[in-house]
């Protein structure tokens, strides 16, 4: 059994109504992507085998452990999930969003050129983690770096570089301590009717 296997039913524990392999894929995905991060950060082993190798080699007693444990992490990144990220529906874009998307646009050539991106962006998530923050840690980093490049007055070069940790690190603070949807997903209004669809559906049988 795979640990998406275990994801997907503990998922569906929560939400019997989701479709993970369908229109609700996109939810699934960032669900094992951020468990994965999770894992990376949080467990630790005397070797560096990918977690899912290292379940391989679980006992019965270490695998009933980690199903109880992503009860309850299933649980908390559903109740994230449900916080940080708002659905919108065809053109339906806020001003401010389309100024943040032109923001990190402007950072792509910088970001595109990055020294030591990946390094940079394990201390962004374990960051992030760390502040209680587990939904769409990769996408966040990501972003806190990119808005940090945007800045004219802060390139990351070898004379700014602990200012530029630091002020990332900031930012990653600042995140994890914000109340509200952090990421926007443009989703079609075949799916959106969908989606109401299934929720009246629901209603009426019930």
């Amino acid at each position: 059994m795979t640990i998406e296997t275990l994801i997907a039913g503990k998922i569906k524990k929560i939400d019997s109504t989701l479709d993970l392999q369908g229109s609700d894929r996109k939810l699934f995905k960032f669900a094992c992507q951020d468990f994965a991060n999770y894992m990376k950060f949080k467990y630790k082993s005397a070797n560096n085998l990918p977690f899912e190798e290292k379940v391989e080699k679980f006992s019965k007693k270490e695998l009933s452990e980690l199903e109880s444990f992503l009860s309850i992490w299933t649980a908390a990144w559903m109740k994230k999930w449900q916080e940080r990220v708002k659905l919108l529906v065809g053109n339906q874009r806020k001003t401010e969003h389309n100024d943040l998307q032109k923001t990190l646009e402007e950072a792509q050539p910088a970001w595109e050129t990055l020294d030591c991106k990946e390094e940079l962006m394990d201390i962004v998530q374990s960051a992030l983690i760390n502040n209680g923050e587990i939904c769409g840690t990769q996408i966040l980093a990501e972003h806190v770096l990119k808005m940090e490049l945007a800045k004219d007055d802060l390139k990351f070069d070898n004379g700014k570089t602990v200012e530029f940790l630091n002020n990332v690190l900031r930012r990653a603070r600042v995140i994890s301590q914000t109340s509200g949807p952090l990421m926007f997903i443009e989703i079609n209004r075949a799916y959106y009717a969908s989606v109401v669809n299934q929720s009246l559906t629901q209603k009426i049988d019930s």
